[in-house]
């Protein structure tokens, strides 16, 4: 790395200035870019850890009250954009940018396709009732191969579609293409779901949690991933005072990916806590 820039006499390498800097990352690596550097980042932090246990949720990029292109968040009382982050464990490793009255459910997609290119091994993934629908749950089950633990409203009820009883029915029904009750419940549910019967998967998962007495509620979820958030807002700039519009996705994600970078030199060197950068000051 060195070795591109050049020396100066006393012995030191010049860097390259904040304009330079600028330039290369808005018009050379740009968004898509700086996302295949969080990505590449994301998955050595993979590598590194011991946990599989995923949660996703959304955290206020603060705009200023006089801004003319950030909404007006009746829930957070502030004009803001909205950074979707996915964590594993405590390490943030992927991350999505919309506007702040954006819905997150719409977001889970891009965060599965993510995780499958950093190539996350999870046990469970856990978000808040705001991505609760059963073809979310399904998603999650299949693609991921981990348990879907979505926060569920206190007025949820079981879906009879997604009992055992119709997972049975359907699987003798379409026996023309492969399918039978006698098969294992996973084997059986995997079926369902690659012959277009993926909201009959989610029922059946989102039944199975809602019988668990032992279901984590959202409080807890919420508390962890608002105490790294606050972590993160706290050691880079993470929010969109004083940057335009249309540069705005870009430098959200360059100073998560900042974060991420001083998360990854920890990890690398084996300091404890991860995310404790006294050393940086």
């Amino acid at each position: 790395m060195a070795s591109w820039f050049q020396r100066r006499e006393d012995g030191g390498i010049s860097i390259p200035s904040g304009g330079t800097l600028h330039h290369f990352v808005k018009y050379r690596l740009g968004i898509k870019g700086i996302s295949k550097i969080m990505e590449m980042v994301g998955e050595r932090i993979i590598k590194l850890i011991d946990s599989k246990e995923a949660k996703l949720d959304s955290t206020p990029l603060e705009a200023s009250r006089y801004d003319a292109y950030s909404d007006f968040n009746p829930y957070y009382e502030c004009k803001m954009d909205k950074a979707h982050i996915t964590m594993i464990g405590t390490y943030p490793v992927f991350m999505t940018y919309t506007d702040g009255n954006d819905g997150d459910s719409p977001q889970l997609p891009l965060h599965i396709a993510a995780l499958l290119r950093m190539n996350a091994k999870l046990n469970e993934y856990r978000l808040d009732g705001s991505y609760d629908s059963f073809e979310n749950h399904a998603d999650i089950w299949y693609k991921l191969k981990a348990k879907p633990l979505i926060s569920l409203p206190i007025d949820a009820v079981i879906n009879k579609e997604g009992e055992l009883e119709r997972i049975n029915y359907w699987a003798n029904k379409k026996w023309k293409l492969g399918g039978s009750p006698h098969q294992k419940t996973d084997n059986k549910l995997r079926f369902l779901y690659e012959i277009g019967r993926q909201e009959q998967v989610g029922m059946y998962l989102r039944n199975q949690n809602l019988k668990d007495k032992t279901f984590p509620d959202s409080y807890k979820l919420r508390k962890e991933c608002e105490r790294i958030h606050g972590h993160i807002k706290n050691t880079v700039k993470f929010d969109v005072r004083r940057i335009r519009e249309e540069s705005r996705e870009l430098y959200s994600k360059f100073n998560f990916v900042a974060y991420q970078l001083l998360l990854l030199t920890n990890l690398q060197n084996g300091i404890k806590p991860a995310n404790a950068f006294e050393n940086y000051i």
